[in-house]
């Protein structure tokens, strides 16, 4: 694999979990599984703000096959939130389907509430210390790191807050756009929840996430994969890999 310039590789190498990251990511991935091909997006971005640093994340998945036949149009999800003592700090994470009305989730870290509005309703429950939203966790470990053995963490989608087991392994992931050594967070099931989820973190590289395989609700599956990745070191875009690995 041909990657960025050789003096380049040692900054990246230098740089802790969480400190001097480049302010903006942009990913595209390809999809498969019964979703059908088609393509996804996400962008993370952070921003200094009075002395606080905030971050957003957007994740846009566009597909063809089963998806297109239940619901029109795209998924974009998005996540907002600050960055506090080594963690994301989700504040408020948004779900939206085709033209279907926006499903939100506000975090309330002050009166310890999690608080769920769709359909003209709410639903509020009590907030576990670090919870994370369905974006903010693939991005969680670039600040907090990864354990070495397996954890347990309260994650949240736009209907229901739940405690989740992973297991963490290693593994070179082959892509289109090279190998790289990842690590490999495989979320145990439970007969609450028996859909599979599993998430590879770019070892080598900010712990990005490489590749995602997950179910939605409707039981349609997952799997995006990493085609290109944008960053902005000294303030300009540039890619992390120009060429794919050769064969």
């Amino acid at each position: 694999m041909k990657l960025l310039p050789l003096i380049l590789l040692f900054w990246l190498a230098d740089i802790a979990h969480g400190a001097d990251l480049p302010t903006q990511f942009e990913l595209e991935y390809t999809l498969k599984g019964t979703i059908g091909r088609g393509k996804a997006s996400q962008t993370f971005s952070i921003e200094q703000r009075e002395g606080v640093r905030h971050y957003q994340i957007k994740s846009e998945v566009r597909a063809s096959g089963l998806l297109s036949l239940v619901k029109s149009g795209s998924i974009v999800l998005h996540s907002t939130g600050t960055i506090h003592q080594g963690n994301l700090q989700p504040v408020l994470f948004t779900d939206q389907r085709g033209g279907k009305p926006v499903r939100e989730v506000a975090f309330d870290w002050q009166q310890q509430r999690i608080v769920y509005r769709r359909k003209g309703r709410e639903m509020i429950e009590r907030l576990p210390n670090n919870t994370q939203d369905r974006l903010s966790f693939m991005y969680h470990f670039m600040f907090a790191g990864v354990p070495q053995t397996a954890f347990s963490i309260h994650e949240t989608d736009h209907r229901r807050l739940q405690s989740a087991r992973y297991a963490v392994s290693e593994e070179i992931l082959a892509t289109p756009i090279g190998k790289f050594a990842s690590i490999v967070l495989t979320r145990q099931p439970t007969p609450d929840d028996p859909r599979p989820k599993k998430l590879w973190l770019a070892k080598d590289y900010f712990l990005l996430p490489l590749r995602i395989i997950y179910m939605e609700n409707s039981g349609i599956e997952v799997d995006q994969l990493i085609s290109s990745i944008r960053y902005n070191p000294d303030g300009h875009m540039q890619r992390l890999v120009t060429h794919a690995a050769d064969r």
